[in-house]
């Protein structure tokens, strides 16, 4: 849980590159709903993705908001003990949809930059020995693990990337599966198409 404070400070820092696992039912891209509900916000889990896959201007708070595959996220996460945790990349400001052209982009000064943001935005969202990290993908699990990972002894999940091939279906539930999580797929889906009158 956060002060406004707090949450003032974590969104003039961060706002920009990362988000919180907290969806509206109607409109996913709205984010509004997150500073409505700034008390279910949290650090117990941790889900890292590697990069933006374009540059994000305006409001806060929109990665992970409206992707073509996004939506397993929010599946995944708005009806369960996920709900409110923070979602960010590794990589800061390195737009790239292509994952395997980061390894040409990268540089010693740009690990060395990112490492250091890494550490000091886990510091500000207040990540502690039981902060669970949520890994997706096998790119961001590489380079975690080569690079930020140092220092931090937590539990470490890694989850094949939501823009995978797979069902919607087959993809949340082999999250939820990691996760110990007992949910309906089937049920969550209809929730949402009835919240939008569908």
């Amino acid at each position: 849980m956060y002060s406004i404070n707090e949450y003032n400070n974590l969104t003039s820092k961060y706002g920009r590159f990362a988000s919180w696992a907290i969806w509206d039912n109607r409109n996913e891209s709205d984010t509004i709903i997150i500073s409505k509900n700034m008390k279910d916000l949290h650090s117990r889990f941790v889900l890292l993705g590697l990069n933006v896959s374009s540059i994000l201007k305006g409001t806060n708070w929109m990665n992970f908001r409206g992707g073509s595959h996004d939506r397993k996220i929010k599946f995944a996460s708005n009806d369960t003990q996920l709900r409110g945790s923070y979602i960010t990349d590794i990589f800061k400001d390195l737009p790239e949809v292509n994952s395997n052209k980061i390894d040409k982009i990268l540089t010693k000064e740009l690990i060395e930059f990112n490492v250091k943001f890494f550490k000091q935005e886990m510091k500000d969202i207040k990540v502690n020995d039981k902060t669970i990290f949520i890994i997706f993908g096998y790119k961001a699990q590489k380079y975690f693990n080569l690079y930020f990972k140092q220092g931090y002894k937590n539990q470490i999940i890694f989850q094949r990337h939501y823009s995978s091939r797979g069902t919607d279906k087959e993809w949340v539930e082999s999250f939820w599966e990691k996760m110990n999580i007992n949910q309906n797929f089937d049920l969550t889906i209809e929730k949402y198409r009835l919240s939008k009158g569908l």
